[in-house]
């Protein structure tokens, strides 16, 4: 079982999931998306927030999320089909400090040789304050796509 380099599992995870599962939580994301993660944190050369609800911050549906999380409650209780990467485990939106966003991207399609599974990245013009990645295609490359 692959544990990232750069991030410890409360930052993956919503806090329903980490009460329930603790350190098993990695089980539950691809050890080639954990390598990919570590390797978009080593090509941005900076710190990237996730989910920080376990040390009081205001992310915890950044990363995974459960059908207790508000986004996906409120779709449930609307009778929403919610296909989102994120319920998946595969797909998480990123916070790179001092970084902004339409640069992050710019610099993960420079590198994109380096990357196994990441295939998708949300257009920055919709997300400018979050670089949202995810596993979703069987395309080669990583596109940009419009939410």
């Amino acid at each position: 079982m692959h544990k990232c380099k750069y991030f410890k599992i409360q930052e993956l995870v919503c806090p329903h999931v980490y009460k329930k599962y603790g350190d098993k939580a990695w089980e539950f994301f691809s050890e080639e998306l954990l390598k990919d993660l570590d390797t978009v944190r080593e090509v941005l050369g900076v710190p990237i927030i996730i989910n920080n609800w376990h040390i009081e911050g205001q992310y915890k549906e950044s990363g995974n999320r459960c059908p207790f999380c508000s986004i996906v409650a409120k779709k449930i209780a609307n009778k929403e089909l919610n296909m989102s990467m994120h319920n998946l485990y595969q797909a998480f939106d990123l916070k790179p400090k001092g970084l902004e966003i339409k640069k992050a991207v710019e610099m993960i399609m420079d590198n994109v040789h380096r990357f196994k599974v990441i295939k998708r990245i949300e257009n920055p013009d919709y997300t400018p304050t979050w670089l949202h990645i995810d596993t979703k295609g069987h395309h080669k490359g990583i596109r940009i796509f419009n939410p």
